[in-house]
């Protein structure tokens, strides 16, 4: 009997070939042309088999080596990350920029149970401070710094 060596492996390369052809199917009416004549859609269907066949390839090296089990899912990481997605959202127009890097830089640390006040704090203000430097000065974009717009 064909035993499972690497869990990870095996639903890694299951997980990659189903987003592979899930592509396929949502750009199935893009153009994809000829090698010397390239259409819109020949990248991304190229692409798409490179993943399925990677897929493949991680299903099959599943079954030949030894690798670690899947572990539980933890619901809190999932949970502080994509509230500071939304919160970064919502934020973004009504408070500014700094503001936002701080408060969700605060809430993605509540993710981790080793996280401590004052190492969030600094990384706060650094985040905070350096996407204003990069975005608004090096970058030019036009977001406002720090704004009240409720």
């Amino acid at each position: 009997m064909i035993q499972v060596k690497s869990p990870q492996d095996f639903w890694a390369g299951l997980l990659f070939a189903a987003i592979g052809c899930a592509a396929l199917w949502v750009g199935r009416n893009y153009n994809a042309g000829v090698i010397m004549k390239m259409g819109p859609g020949y990248l991304p269907r190229a692409l798409c088999w490179g993943l399925i066949g990677l897929g493949a390839l991680l299903s099959v090296r599943s079954f030949a080596i030894s690798g670690p089990g899947i572990d539980g899912s933890k619901v809190r990481p999932q949970f502080f990350i994509l509230l500071a997605i939304v919160v970064f959202a919502l934020t973004i127009e009504r408070f500014g920029l700094a503001p936002s890097v701080l408060v969700v830089t605060v809430i993605a640390a509540l993710a981790s149970h080793e996280m401590k006040w004052i190492e969030t704090a600094t990384l706060a203000v650094a985040m905070s401070a350096a996407s204003v430097l990069l975005f608004i000065y090096l970058l030019s974009q036009s977001m406002e710094i720090w704004t009240w717009n409720l």
